[in-house]
């Protein structure tokens, strides 16, 4: 089998023990040497493949630690909204949409944003779908992917009428006559998920290749896929079988984490699922529950009201139902990741993961809370005290300031994604970007985690502010430990994965406004370069 070499180069190894170094050697998709360059160029044979970097910067390939990857893959064959600017907008990509659809076809698309419409818009209604849309069944999921806004025809056929009582955990909007409006929220919407078809076949893989091929361009070998239903969810489990069909056959190019819902816990116990189990390109990760809400619509979980009225958001799974399913999933070797926005997400989701310690610390589970968007600060040593990861997606600082100013208040709003403090405790943080909440472009983060810009460019709450090493290193190492393969995955040392990113210019030694001009140039996964910018 052919090696891979790379020379004239500057090996970032994320490793204290080695040194930077000028050249390496990849075989059996794993790094056997990093040394000096002569070294390398002299150990050159028939069938290997040399790279003369010219002096470039080469990093561990970035892990992305919270991503939907399969239904990212879909939404790149559905409606995106994320540049509408208001309900007419979007409406006029759901009537296009209309247009080349067959009757009674589901319209399903996402992206919008009462944000983005501006502060004073209203929440939209299923009376303008069904004006843009009057033969076909609309569901629209906010950019967050706790709302949705569905037409009249989408509620019909999930038999969601003014009788239709509220979900555990979920809201269904109502008129001041008690008619359903459009919007549902949290778990009302796994009211309507069950009635919409699964997209075609060749749609599903034309939208994996594109996404893989996406990620490869930014530097991404691997990622975490993080269940996005809280109830069943037929999407994943649909994909999860295609993941296993490329990976059996040599088809998938990057290496994939799954969490699937909390309410699948029962039937992973009877399979005897554990966390860690599969190979190097597909593996268990545990479950997902959710804690609360977000903040975009307004249901993140807080300790005290939102600005100017008595809400204080909602608690999804009631606390003392999650600590009940983070024990029983720890007592069988299944680690558990919590979507936690709010403070009093988070005290909960911490309160279930001190609870179940001792059965977790057993199997050396990696718990993980997703999110922490904003942390008391009594809680802030308690994840390193728990063992828990801070999973967080510093991409998502730029578009919540304003919000969290409104809504949480300006004093409250400072404790927002405390990425500093998180680490001064000695906590690990992993970082992401909640694709496609957020496009999947990892230097985003980067930017927001580094700089923690406002719109004009300033700086919010500079104390929080990390340096481009600690960032990237949470992108790195930090995604790796919390999927369990920190031995093997976020450093460019032997017996590491041969997985890779060459920059076009050293993105820790730019100025740090720059970081996010700095690309990735070529891309190596399993010692093949899946990527190179011509």
């Amino acid at each position: 089998m052919s090696r891979l070499l790379l020379v004239n180069a500057r090996i970032r190894t994320f490793d204290a023990n080695v040194p930077e170094q000028a050249a390496l050697i990849a075989e059996n998709g794993k790094i056997s040497y990093v040394g000096d360059d002569f070294t390398v160029r002299s150990s050159y044979r028939d069938g290997d493949e040399i790279y003369d970097l010219e002096g470039r910067s080469v990093f561990p390939a970035f892990h992305d630690a919270h991503t939907h990857f399969y239904h990212y893959a879909l939404t790149l064959r559905r409606l995106r909204l994320d540049d509408s600017h208001s309900e007419h907008a979007a409406c006029q990509g759901v009537r296009g949409t209309a247009d080349r659809s067959q009757p009674g076809e589901w319209i399903v698309g996402r992206g919008w944003s009462l944000a983005r419409w501006g502060n004073d818009a209203p929440w939209p209604t299923k009376a303008s779908l069904d004006e843009a849309a009057p033969n076909n069944p609309v569901a629209l999921s906010s950019k967050d992917g706790h709302t949705w806004w569905v037409s009249s025809k989408a509620l019909a056929a999930a038999g969601i009428t003014k009788a239709t009582k509220n979900p555990a955990g979920g809201v269904i909007e109502r008129d001041a006559a008690g008619e359903p409006t459009g919007i549902l929220r949290e778990t009302a919407l796994e009211l309507v998920k069950p009635f919409i078809a699964s997209p075609p076949a060749q749609a599903v893989r034309g939208g994996l290749l594109d996404a893989t091929l996406q990620f490869h361009t930014l530097g991404i070998a691997s990622a975490d896929i993080v269940a996005g239903s809280m109830g069943r969810d037929i999407e994943l489990e649909e994909g999860f079988r295609l993941l296993q069909t490329l990976a059996r056959t040599g088809g998938l190019a990057l290496r994939l984490n799954v969490y699937f819902p909390a309410h699948d816990l029962d039937r992973l116990i009877a399979c005897s699922f554990r966390s860690g189990f599969g190979s190097d390109w597909l593996r268990f990760g545990g479950i997902k529950l959710y804690a609360d809400g977000s903040l975009g619509s307004r249901t993140a979980a807080m300790l005290k009201p939102y600005e100017g009225g008595t809400d204080t958001g909602v608690e999804v799974l009631p606390a003392a139902e999650m600590a009940q399913i983070v024990k029983k999933a720890a007592e069988n070797g299944i680690a558990c990741a919590i979507h936690a926005i709010g403070d009093k997400a988070v005290r909960n989701a911490l309160d279930a993961f001190a609870a179940a310690k001792p059965a977790a610390d057993a199997f050396r589970l990696r718990q993980r809370l997703e999110h922490a968007q904003i942390v008391d600060p009594a809680d802030i040593p308690r994840f390193k005290q728990l063992g828990v990861v801070a999973s967080m997606q510093p991409c998502q600082i730029m578009g919540d300031i304003e919000p969290a100013e409104r809504l949480w208040g300006e004093e409250r709003a400072k404790r927002i994604f405390p990425v500093r403090s998180l680490m001064a405790s000695g906590a690990v943080v992993a970082f992401g970007t909640d694709v496609p909440v957020e496009p999947p472009d990892p230097r985003r983060s980067l930017k927001g985690a580094v700089l923690r810009p406002r719109e004009d460019g300033s700086i919010f709450n500079e104390a929080e502010c990390i340096g481009p090493w600690d960032a990237f290193l949470a992108y790195t190492r930090g995604s790796a430990w919390a999927a369990g393969v920190e031995d093997r995955a976020g450093r460019l040392v032997p017996g590491c994965r041969a997985d890779m990113a060459v920059w076009s210019e050293d993105p820790i030694e730019i100025p740090v406004k720059r970081m996010a001009d700095a690309a990735v140039v070529m891309t190596v996964i399993d010692g093949k370069v899946v990527f190179r910018k011509k």
